[in-house]
């Protein structure tokens, strides 16, 4: 017979930032997202929002960003990578890995304003340990970065 515990799900998904708060909550809002996962061991945070509110609401959650393994990012745009200015300014960056699909590094725009992420490849590499690919990559036993996800209707247009 098999335990409840031999089967159910550790891992935690805490949303540090996204467009919506909550009265009495006191967190901070903002059109990004960054969620913070942890897996067993593993801890993880899944894009970085548009501003330092994902530090801001980190801190106030009791959450030490610090022991940080990998930041994986869903895509290029701003809201969902300009935060990589402020966690590039952390002591623990240099030793973290970036998860992304190449093209998420490229520069990006829209009628002419630039909405892509704040630093290129090259810079990032200097940074800390970047790690690009379209192929999947598994982050930990339970859980994968896609890689590259096919565009199959022409209704799915990219920016």
């Amino acid at each position: 017979m098999i335990q409840a515990d031999e089967w159910r799900c550790v891992m935690q998904l805490t949303v540090l930032v996204d467009n919506n708060t909550l009265i009495d909550r006191y967190y901070l809002g903002e059109p990004g997202v960054s969620y913070y996962i942890e897996d067993g061991d593993a801890k993880i945070l899944f894009d970085v929002g548009y501003s330092d509110i994902f530090l801001k609401n980190a801190r106030a959650l009791g959450i030490d960003l610090s022991s940080l393994q990998q930041v994986v990012l869903s895509h290029g745009h701003n809201d969902h990578t300009r935060g990589l200015l402020w966690l590039s300014e952390q002591e623990y960056f240099a030793d973290l890995e970036l998860v992304a699909h190449p093209e998420a590094l490229e520069p990006k725009q829209f009628n002419g304003e630039a909405i892509g992420a704040p630093f290129t490849a090259r810079q990032l590499q200097e940074k800390c340990r970047l790690r690009l690919s379209k192929e999947p990559v598994w982050l930990t036993e339970k859980m994968v970065f896609l890689g590259e996800i096919p565009q199959l209707h022409d209704f799915e247009q990219r920016q």
